[in-house]
């Protein structure tokens, strides 16, 4: 039986927004990078942040304003902030190197994954942990922001490296696509350096939602570009009112109840 929400009494359901703006960078592990972000998150409107590298000690992330939610991975190498308070994100996995956490979007939930793979580590090891958490969601919605630190020409190098061979690899196993675009301008710039390494990854359904994927020539203070990714999708929360009756209230409960009876019991009556 499919009870629908106008007739349960104590479900109420809000759409927050028509779209979701999303601000990916690594931050170089800078504390001006990381107080810079509560300027740039105004500038871009943005509702998530998707991080690589953020500043941070043994006691966590530091110099992000405490009204942010985040999110971080065991080694802090990455992290998610939920800035826009009316979203409702429940964490599903913090492994080493990645982060994931899940929103309701429209009629179906999307998760948004952070990772981070240092030049110096194996990729295997963080390949190994998204797999994990893709495995986990079973065909859901599913964006992902990293700095996985590995060449390929798709995403705008002029090389291939061993690296960016097994992230291919990743991605078309799991039937991804890439977001980044190949003739985007270098997502990494240090001196006379240049790099591609930031990567938007996402599921088919969510491809097709991105309006706008660009990477801004706006002050960052980290080595790294920031990243906007704007998706249009309606944001659900679900919200269950509680009735307290154990101390009295009585009247109050029954006159909430009284008006949704009668159509409660005529969906019973045809189902």
């Amino acid at each position: 039986m499919d009870i629908s929400s106008q007739g349960c009494i104590n479900l109420s359901i809000s759409t927050v927004s028509s779209s979701i703006n999303i601000l990916q960078i690594n931050l170089a592990r800078t504390k001006a990078a990381n107080k810079h972000l509560e300027k740039s998150i105004v500038n871009f409107r943005s509702d998530i942040i998707l991080m690589q590298e953020p500043y941070s000690t043994e006691d966590g992330i530091k110099g992000l304003p405490q009204s942010w939610t985040v999110f971080s991975s065991k080694s802090n190498k990455s992290a998610i902030a939920i800035i826009n308070t009316k979203l409702k994100p429940a964490i599903i996995a913090r492994k080493k190197f990645t982060v994931a956490v899940k929103l309701q979007t429209g009629q179906n939930p999307t998760t948004f994954i952070s990772a981070y793979n240092s030049p110096n580590i194996n990729i295997q090891e963080t390949l190994q942990e998204l797999q994990e958490i893709v495995i986990s969601l079973k065909g859901e919605s599913i964006i992902i922001g990293a700095d996985l630190n590995g060449h390929h020409t798709i995403w705008g190098y002029r090389d291939v490296d061993a690296r960016g061979e097994r992230i291919l690899d990743f991605i078309l196993a799991n039937n991804f696509y890439i977001a980044n675009s190949t003739d985007a301008p270098p997502t990494y710039e240090r001196n006379t350096l240049k790099g591609w390494r930031d990567l938007t990854i996402c599921s088919q359904d969510v491809i097709t939602k991105i309006a706008k994927w660009e990477v801004s020539e706006e002050l960052s203070l980290s080595d790294h570009k920031i990243i906007n990714v704007k998706i249009d999708s309606h944001i659900q929360n679900s919200t269950y009112n509680r009735f307290k009756t154990l101390h009295g209230n009585h009247s109050k409960f029954l006159n909430k109840l009284k008006p949704s009876i009668n159509p409660i019991l005529e969906e019973i009556r045809n189902s």
